[in-house]
């Protein structure tokens, strides 16, 4: 995963100080921003990883350079289909940055003089993504579990919080300072031709559009903030363009990066909740959950794909048809678990179905079973 990611972001690096470069966001010529949108990266392990969130920023990125490239008077109807496409696949990766939809579609209406017609073009081919998806579903037969995995869980399913609001504002404190005094120093000093004060404000629409993705979404941590770190790179790289006496050039850009990657990777490690663990008797045994608490894993194997709790009951109402049943006691004959623990109500009726699989355990508490020995 690391591996992957670490090539995603390289390549998102480039994108993106390419788009600026191209687009002479700044009044000098540099590598800095992808110097530092690796490093904001870096700093935070969580963003190190290969997160459906950081795949689809990468197409979201995309989109941006088409954006700029319009607001530049490049007019192509392709530029406006590509945009859609990008915006769709990267919806499809992940749903909540269904946002950045609106937000280069309010950047193509306010920046630039783009007819109806292509605009009509942006949002068809958009929809054309997720038609092409959806199809795809109903040629396996699952439409309907796509519609319910895909839309109806990003959309009204319950919040769940990783980290609560305390425990990510510490972890990102070094984030939110260099924030406050990047967007300062660049109010206060920066003078920007019309063309890139139409960069800055499609960036900080892109910032916007982060924050209602993080709101959006239903599971509540580090990963989320990927979506603004383009808009803190684009003004952090602001920030150290403006410095001008030598030895705050010196300086600041050394202690910022170096405090920001010490100060993120300390937090990290130190205010992080750690998991609690549910002893059961031996963490080494294998252990098979129904539910989501995936504090019983340490130190265990993953002996199932039963995580969610909406997924996972959904499943064992299938044990009525052959084909679902069949499924399902192929992943616990295969997973032959020491320990069943069943937090969603669903191992009875489990045995139920499957007799001789009860005979072979027995309950120890109110939701832990434990395998017989024979």
């Amino acid at each position: 995963h690391y591996g992957f990611s670490s090539i995603l972001i390289i390549f998102q690096a480039s994108i993106f100080n390419q788009l600026l470069l191209k687009n002479k966001a700044y009044n000098e010529n540099s590598y800095l921003p992808a110097f530092l949108y690796m490093i904001l990266l870096v700093s935070v392990p969580d963003y190190m990883t290969l997160s459906p969130q950081l795949m689809s920023l990468t197409f979201i990125l995309l989109t941006l350079k088409n954006v700029l490239r319009r607001i530049n008077n490049l007019v192509t109807d392709e530029l406006f289909i590509s945009s859609g496409i990008y915006i769709g696949v990267a919806t499809m990766i992940y749903f909540p940055s269904i946002i950045f939809f609106v937000v280069f579609l309010l950047s193509f209406i306010l920046f630039s003089s783009s007819i109806t017609r292509r605009l009509f073009l942006y949002l068809l081919s958009f929809l054309l993504v997720l038609t092409i998806v959806g199809l795809y579903f109903y040629w396996k037969r699952d439409f309907n579990s796509f519609i319910d995995s895909y839309f109806i869980q990003n959309v009204i399913m319950s919040k769940y919080y990783i980290l609560n609001f305390q425990e990510i504002i510490l972890i990102c404190a070094g984030f939110i300072l260099i924030f406050l005094f990047s967007a300062f120093k660049i109010w206060k000093s920066a003078r920007l031709t019309i063309f890139q004060q139409k960069i800055k404000q499609v960036i900080w629409l892109m910032f916007l559009g982060g924050v209602f993705t993080f709101f959006l979404s239903n599971e509540k941590s580090l990963h989320e903030l990927l979506f603004v770190v383009p808009t803190v790179t684009f003004l952090w790289t602001h920030y150290f363009i403006l410095l001008k006496k030598r030895i705050f050039k010196t300086v600041m850009p050394s202690f910022m990066i170096l405090g920001l990657l010490f100060y993120s990777i300390y937090s990290y490690r130190h205010y992080l909740s750690p998991l609690t663990i549910d002893k059961i008797k031996n963490t080494n045994e294998k252990t098979m959950i129904f539910g989501e608490n995936l504090s019983y894993y340490y130190k265990s194997e993953i002996l199932t794909p039963c995580f969610d709790s909406h997924l996972t009951t959904r499943a064992f109402d299938g044990l009525d048809y052959y084909n679902p049943a069949s499924r399902l006691y192929t992943i616990f004959a295969t997973a032959n678990p020491t320990y069943l623990i069943d937090e969603i109500n669903v191992a009875e009726k489990f045995f139920l179905r499957f007799p001789a699989i009860k005979k072979s355990y027995k309950k120890i508490n109110f939701n832990t079973y434990q395998k017989i020995n024979n």
